[in-house]
């Protein structure tokens, strides 16, 4: 990539800001620079009063008949025309730009734009209505749907964060130069390895990170919390991204901290904290357990409890050797028994598989599979 020096980033959301998108932007930012390249960081984000306009009124109606949609007005034409004309100016504003990124699949470059185009995403569309809505699309998706595909097979090069997801591309879309690097690591943070697996060797902290998505998993987990506190006294359960009047229960040795934005040093701390003094993360929630956040607790040593969801077990396979699979045979309240009876021997060298199974999954890695592939 030696004649590309300035690439153009388009997000969905400020890409200096480590809210936006589980942190991904500002690190697909961060490293490019690392590397030497000049970055220009575009915020596509949709107009917050449209989008509410929107909300209460097609998508209200939506709703209503189709229950299970989610086209809201990002994905409406009329955003789209808005937003094509944001990503013409800015390249209007950087005319040096070599090579633009888009970290989404459902915005392109202009057909005018001659230099390399990059997509990047974690699934399409049609990928989250096909796995995650277990539907059809419906009549007014096909449209969107239609843009996104044209935006991927002109690409120079697709890049899908999740194997299966990377695997559909490849299926569905023609001549799609789709590549499956890994996943990433959303972290900042200096890992002290002798500090982190003496911390976690005198836990007793379960942890949880999940909005309100996951809230199944985690009401399913505090009812096994106050089962199994019954034996294990000194036990505690603590959320990350839940607050009390979300699961609505409130017990002894239960803490919520609800949202920590890692740009705020206090809750930063708080959250490396959390994640180098647990001794396991557990989400149970179907279908998908939070998957960044899984990850990103594994680099820091944590044992892992989930149910084996696709994506996942794609990734780190169908036995684990850094937890246990929640199963027929093995219900939430037994894997959690397992944890805290193992032997420190048995707890450390799950601690060592989970960092083990993720440990190349860096930013640095992956720009650089990216930089190789260009």
């Amino acid at each position: 990539m030696a004649d590309i020096k300035e690439i153009t980033v388009f997000s969905v959301g400020d890409a200096n800001s480590l809210k936006t998108w589980s942190n991904v932007p500002y690190f697909f930012t961060k490293t490019l620079e690392l590397k030497g390249y000049k970055v220009n960081r575009v915020n596509i984000e949709e107009n917050r009063t449209l989008f509410s306009i929107y909300k209460y009124t097609a998508f209200a109606f939506l709703k209503l008949i189709f229950r299970n949609s989610n086209h809201t007005y990002f994905r409406s034409k009329l955003n789209y025309n808005l937003t094509n004309k944001k990503i013409a100016k800015a390249l209007e504003i950087y005319p040096k730009t070599d090579a633009a990124v888009f970290l989404t699949f459902s915005f392109s470059a202009p057909k005018s734009f001659n230099k390399k185009v990059i997509s990047f995403g974690d699934w399409t569309y049609a990928y989250y209505i096909a796995n995650f809505l277990n539907r059809e699309p419906k009549w007014f998706e096909k449209n969107c749907l239609e843009r996104e595909k044209q935006h991927i097979e002109k690409a120079d090069l697709v890049l899908g964060l999740f194997p299966l997801s990377s695997t559909f591309i490849k299926n569905n879309y023609t001549n799609a130069n789709v590549h499956y690097l890994g996943n990433v690591i959303n972290s900042n943070r200096e890992l002290n390895k002798e500090q982190v697996l003496l911390a976690k060797q005198k836990s007793k902290k379960l942890l949880f990170i999940g909005n309100e998505k996951y809230l199944s998993g985690a009401l399913e987990l505090i009812e096994t919390f106050k089962k199994i506190k019954n034996n294990h006294s000194e036990l505690e359960l603590h959320f990350i991204g839940l607050l009390e009047n979300q699961t609505g229960i409130k017990a002894n040795d239960i803490y919520y901290h609800g949202y920590l934005n890692k740009s705020v040093v206090a809750e930063n701390e708080l959250y490396y904290k959390l994640l180098s003094e647990a001794l396991v993360i557990i989400n149970s929630t179907k279908d998908w357990g939070g998957f960044s956040s899984t990850t990103e607790a594994m680099y820091f040593y944590t044992p892992v409890i989930t149910r084996p969801y696709d994506e996942f077990t794609e990734t780190y396979g169908t036995q684990i050797e850094f937890g246990y699979y929640i199963g027929e045979n093995n219900t939430l309240s037994s894997c959690v028994d397992k944890m805290l009876e193992n032997s420190n021997d048995k707890q450390l060298k799950l601690m060592n598989a989970a960092h083990e199974a993720v440990k190349d999954f860096t930013w640095s890695n992956y720009i650089r599979k990216m930089i190789d592939l260009l």
